[in-house]
C-alpha cells in the first residue's frame, strides 16, 4: 500500500511531498485527478493547479474524471497514481457511495497504485468522517450522508485534515468515544504511508491520537502504525 495524505494547506507547503510521491512513480507515469469534493466551477482550476504542481509528468498523461461511475478497473489499471483533490469531504463521499469506486480504487492499491488525498480526499480514505466537522470552519453534511463510515484503508485509523492545536480535546473526545485512532494534519503538514510505515513529509509536525494519549512527528521522523 502507497498512500500520500496532506492536510489541505497551500502547495508550497507541499514542495517536498509532491517530490516524493513522484518518487514512487515510474518513468512518464500515468496520473488521474479526482476533483470532485469540490464545486463544479473548481474542477478546471485544480486541473491546472495539478498541471503545474506535477510539471515533470506530461501533460497528456494526466486526466480528470468527472463522473465516478465511468472508473472501472479497465480504466483505473492505465494509471500509476491517483490524486484525490480536497473540497467538502461529505459531497465527495456521496458520489463515491453512488458508484463502484470504493472497489476499484481497493483493487488499485492492492496491484501497486498510488493514491495521493488532500483534504477531503485524504479524509475519506480513513475510517471516519465525523472528523470532516472539526474545528471552527469543518465541513457541513449538505449531502445528508447518513453512514460516516470511511473507506478504511488504513484500518481504523481515521484521518483529520486543516488540524489545528485548539482542537486536541475534541480529537481526544472522538477517540474516547469511538475506539478509533486519529492522524492529525496541519495544513502545512504530510504523510507517506507505505505498507505500515508511516513518515511526516512536509513543513510542520503531525499528531497521531490513540487511547488515551497522543504522540508528536516532527518532519522526517517515521513510525511503525502497527507499533501503537
Amino acid at each position: 500500500m502507497k498512500l500520500i495524505l496532506s492536510g489541505g494547506g497551500d502547495s508550497e507547503n507541499f514542495i517536498q511531498l509532491d517530490q516524493h510521491f513522484l518518487g514512487l512513480l515510474p518513468e512518464n507515469p500515468n496520473l488521474l485527478l479526482i476533483p470532485m469534493a469540490g464545486e463544479p466551477e473548481t474542477y478546471d482550476d485544480a486541473l491546472d493547479r495539478i498541471v503545474d504542481t506535477f510539471s515533470t509528468i506530461h501533460f497528456e498523461n494526466i486526466d480528470m474524471s468527472l463522473d465516478l461511475r465511468d472508473l472501472d478497473w479497465d480504466t483505473l489499471k492505465k494509471f500509476d497514481a491517483i490524486y484525490i483533490d480536497g473540497g467538502n469531504t461529505f459531497r465527495l463521499m456521496d458520489l463515491v457511495r453512488k458508484s463502484n469506486f470504493y472497489e476499484v480504487l481497493r483493487k488499485f492499491i492492492h496491484n501497486g497504485g498510488v493514491i495521493n488525498g488532500d483534504s477531503a480526499g485524504a479524509i475519506i480514505l480513513g475510517s471516519h468522517l465525523e472528523t470532516a466537522h472539526f474545528g471552527d470552519e469543518g465541513d457541513d453534511n449538505d449531502s445528508d450522508l447518513i453512514s460516516y463510515q470511511g473507506l478504511n484503508l488504513l484500518g481504523d485509523t481515521a484521518i483529520h485534515c486543516h488540524y489545528q492545536d485548539c482542537e486536541k480535546d475534541e480529537i481526544a473526545s472522538f477517540v474516547r468515544e469511538y475506539g478509533l485512532p486519529v492522524i492529525a494534519l496541519h495544513e502545512d503538514s504530510g504523510v507517506s504511508i507505505i505498507d505500515d510505515a508511516l513518515e511526516v513529509i512536509g513543513k510542520n509536525k503531525v499528531d497521531i491520537y490513540f487511547g488515551d494519549q497522543y504522540i508528536s512527528l516532527d518532519p522526517g521522523q517515521s513510525i511503525d502504525l502497527n507499533s501503537r
